[in-house]
């Protein structure tokens, strides 16, 4: 049973990451991200703003990557065949006395899918927070111009400087997430079923008693609650500005 749940989990996993991929190479090729990110204006506070950011979101990125890799790099070669089930047809259909080199075959492969599971949801929540903070700016230029101003009331221009600025940031919002929708809607469903199934694992289908792999199913369990929350706060972040500044 603790084999099937593996089985299960690996390639649900595997799914997203490769949803993720086919929704980010088709963004690139078509031209969609390239056009919607020449489209966003940032102001020089809120371009030092994204910088920062972007160095912590791509060094948590990072971290998670090297340390998942350590953890695949010790169950594939040092706890006994834990992961042997990965290198399916060969142990399945093939009999061969030393898994050495289909081993270091499919590591590369893995950890690729790491990356390929993890830098997606750092993309997305890098967008979400650049929109957060434009809406954070223009909330405070409509504080600063209403302060300034006589009986605390814009003039028609202002206004309509205002609203054109906050269209301008929807649009991107909204085309953000037509292109976008499929790996949002993909993370969302396969991180929560895997993060159930993880859990269930480790509760009633432990076969390894190593606490290497003990400790790294509960981190794939935490990695995929933690990447769950990030695509859940990116949405919230910029819907809660969406409808509560039209």
């Amino acid at each position: 049973m603790d084999a099937l749940f593996f089985k299960v989990i690996v390639v649900t996993w595997m799914i997203l990451c490769a949803i993720s991929q086919t929704t980010y190479v088709a963004i690139s090729y078509n031209g969609s991200l390239d056009r919607m990110l020449q489209r966003i204006q940032i102001s020089g506070i809120c371009a030092k703003f994204s910088r920062k950011v972007a160095v912590i979101y791509t060094a948590i990125a990072w971290a998670m990557v090297l340390l998942n890799a350590g953890f695949v790099m010790y169950s594939l070669f040092f706890s006994g065949g834990y992961m042997d089930s990965m290198l399916a047809p060969i142990t399945t259909y093939f009999y061969v006395s030393d898994l050495l080199i289909p081993r270091i075959v499919i590591y590369p492969v893995l950890v690729y899918f790491t990356a390929a599971w993890v830098f997606p949801h750092a993309m997305c929540f890098m967008l979400a927070t650049i929109f957060t903070k434009q809406y954070q700016m223009l909330s405070i230029s409509f504080e600063r111009m209403l302060a300034k101003s006589d009986e605390r009331r814009l003039s028609g221009s202002d206004m309509e400087s205002i609203r054109q600025r906050h269209q301008e940031i929807s649009m991107s919002v909204n085309d953000t997430d037509d292109f976008l929708m499929f790996h949002n809607a993909g993370a969302f469903c396969c991180q929560l079923g895997n993060s159930i199934l993880i859990l269930y694992n480790l509760i009633y289908f432990r076969a390894s008693n190593d606490p290497v792999v003990i400790i790294m199913l509960a981190y794939w369990m935490l990695g995929l609650l933690f990447a769950l929350s990030v695509t859940t706060a990116g949405g919230i972040m910029v819907n809660h500005y969406v409808s509560t500044k039209h």
